[in-house]
């Protein structure tokens, strides 16, 4: 039997933890193991995880990281703890549906050259409510519909334009004690970019990604969440790696071209928030965005750039 590692970060958020937790125990292929690297100032996870550890036989190791490692090094600390034959990242605030890891384990059984698997997520609200047209939309913007099923994209493709999501994946371990989450690309802060810098760089690496066309987890899109934070430059960071990119298709050059174009909003309010105001005003009058100087959205980050 193919052993799974679950691996979750945790950070001030108790109750959706539990419900984290709660969504592995109820796998129908049982996990190997589940870690929890918590960089919460207290003890509320800790307590709430000791009461369901003991109340199961999976083995549950949690670490209290302290002072705290924060998001890059809390991941790789998880990925180096794992003994599993693969592993899962899964956020504190999203959730496994019941079928993920057997749904998961079949792509390996049945594709052995594939390094990673993945499939679509539910759009979920702060209190668990599931909406249907956003999720259809939301995976259908990461090319994760019936026509990308299997490995239709390259591992480039997919890493670049995100088909890989940011959690809620299989990948092997092996893998994950190499190429690991970072900080820093030489002199350039990676920042909340890290996520989707690890997802790119396994693409450049060639490592083969397989999408199945079926639902496996809840994304959490919440009020708490990173993305509406006036410190989240994750945006930002993604449209400056994917801007730097090279392509040698046109389909690939057409999926960064996509990319850079819906970022290109966000990062411009992203780039201000940080103080890369000159960098704001490069991608403000950049091809990506320009033709949209003039609309409301335009006008409002106009005035975001001039007064803030």
């Amino acid at each position: 039997m193919n052993k799974v590692s679950i691996v979750i970060t945790t950070f001030r958020r108790p109750v959706q933890l539990l419900e984290a937790l709660q969504s592995c125990l109820d796998q129908t292929y049982p996990p190997f193991e589940i870690i929890i690297g918590d960089d919460s100032p207290d003890d509320l996870s800790m307590e709430a995880i000791q009461k369901i550890a003991s109340e199961t036989n999976l083995t549950i190791n949690y670490v209290k990281n302290d002072p705290a490692l924060r998001q890059a090094m809390n991941v790789n600390m998880l990925f180096d703890e794992a003994k599993g034959d693969y592993v899962l990242l899964l956020h504190d605030d999203d959730l496994l549906l019941p079928n993920c890891l057997e749904t998961l384990v079949s792509c390996f059984v049945e594709y052995p050259n594939i390094a990673i698997s993945y499939g679509k997520q539910y759009i979920i609200t702060e209190d668990g409510t599931v909406s249907i047209e956003r999720s259809e939309s939301y995976n259908d913007s990461y090319f994760r519909s019936a026509a990308y099923n299997g490995a239709v994209l390259t591992p480039f493709e997919a890493g670049m334009g995100q088909q890989l999501p940011n959690n809620a994946y299989l990948i092997r371990s092996s893998i994950v004690k190499e190429i690991q989450f970072r900080t820093h690309d030489g002199n350039l802060t990676i920042g909340n970019g890290c996520e989707y810098d690890f997802g790119l760089r396994l693409g450049l690496a060639g490592h083969k990604m397989y999408f199945i066309d079926e639902y496996t987890a809840k994304y959490r899109v919440g009020n708490d969440s990173m993305s509406g934070s006036k410190t989240d430059d994750a945006g930002y960071q993604a449209f400056r790696m994917i801007r730097s990119l090279t392509t040698t298709s046109a389909r690939a050059e057409s999926i960064r071209q996509l990319r850079l174009y819906e970022r290109a909003p966000i990062a411009i309010t992203q780039a201000v928030n940080i103080g890369l105001k000159k960098e704001a005003w490069n991608i403000f009058f950049s091809k990506w965005y320009y033709k949209r100087i003039l609309s409301v959205g335009g006008i409002k980050r106009l005035l975001y750039l001039i007064f803030k």
